[in-house]
């Protein structure tokens, strides 16, 4: 990795180590790269995202028994405790802990890259001051992990379908060609969550109370996106259901949780929602995480000299 991140530095401020011109990144000065520009040198550094990538996972999980699979065990107690909480003190919902399961996972995925990416400059400011890179390859690396973290857990939530409950489990029976659309959402979720990510990463430079305001919005917003309660409880309230479709984590959730499992039916009496009452809405939260993606990667770009001066 030392020998790859050299080679890269050298071409970085003109001087290759064989003293011929390599293609690379060359600092003009006062001059702006395009975002195409940017992203064909980020393609340039493939090499360096996924050692980083293998690096964060060699270290997140070293002298850890469990492994990987621990990366499941807190949206697991959260499926638990939520789904005890409404066995014994609210109005029960026919297989909810698999509802539960089936976006509690895509949660985590959303929350935990949005939190590593906005401090993944803070993190690895050592490594930015010694050489060169680009700058939004760190938020990428912690997005690729938390990707391979998240498939793991999407395969434990099929495995799980299929078994529960026991008597007659969920799968196979309400298998659906839906399934499909699960992909493209997760998609989605991810250039929200790097959108943001990124957006968050150059704040975090500026302000250090970024990280603690993000936990704390978090938080708040898992209360926003239908998680614990169902979808058609929102439903029910026709001058509030268009507003809330707007979030576009909230569509994504309930595309997600509608792409795996059927409508809900809900004791409160409220109309069930299918996969395709929902699909509108997909085509707006689309819309709106591809503009927070770009909007983020450009502010990062557009200001990643300004944050070398002050990590």
């Amino acid at each position: 990795m030392q020998s790859s991140l050299s080679k890269n530095h050298s071409a970085a401020n003109g001087s290759p180590a064989n003293g011929k011109p390599e293609p690379g990144f060359t600092v003009v000065g006062g001059q702006r790269e395009t975002l195409l520009e940017s992203l064909r040198e980020i393609w340039r550094f493939r090499g360096l995202i996924l050692e980083l990538v293998r690096r964060d996972l060699k270290v997140r999980y070293k002298n850890r028994v469990g492994g990987i699979l621990w990366s499941l065990f807190p949206p697991l107690m959260q499926v638990l405790t939520i789904t005890l909480m409404v066995k014994f003190f609210l109005t029960q919902v026919s297989n909810y802990s698999a509802y539960l399961m089936a976006v509690m996972f895509l949660w985590q995925f959303f929350q935990n890259t949005l939190l590593d990416a906005s401090q993944s400059l803070i993190h690895n400011a050592q490594l930015v001051r010694k050489i060169y890179f680009p700058r939004a390859i760190l938020p990428l690396v912690n997005f690729i992990s938390n990707l391979l973290h998240f498939f793991i857990a999407f395969a434990f939530t099929l495995c799980y379908f299929f078994v529960v409950p026991i008597s007659d489990p969920i799968y196979p029976k309400n298998l659906s060609w839906t399934l499909l659309w699960t992909l493209p959402i997760v998609c989605g979720v991810g250039m929200l969550a790097l959108g943001l990510g990124y957006l968050m990463a150059y704040l975090a430079t500026i302000y250090d109370d970024v990280k603690f305001l993000s936990i704390t919005v978090l938080g708040l917003f898992f209360y926003a996106v239908p998680i614990f309660y169902p979808i058609e409880r929102v439903a029910a309230q026709p001058a509030i259901y268009p507003f809330y479709m707007l979030n576009p984590m909230a569509t994504w959730m309930v595309g997600f949780q509608r792409a795996l499992l059927p409508p809900l039916s809900d004791p409160g009496g409220s109309p069930p929602i299918s996969f395709g009452d929902v699909a509108p809405w997909l085509g707006v939260a689309t819309f709106s995480s591809v503009v927070i993606l770009v909007l983020g990667f450009w502010i990062l770009e557009r200001s990643k000299w300004t944050m070398m001066e002050r990590l």
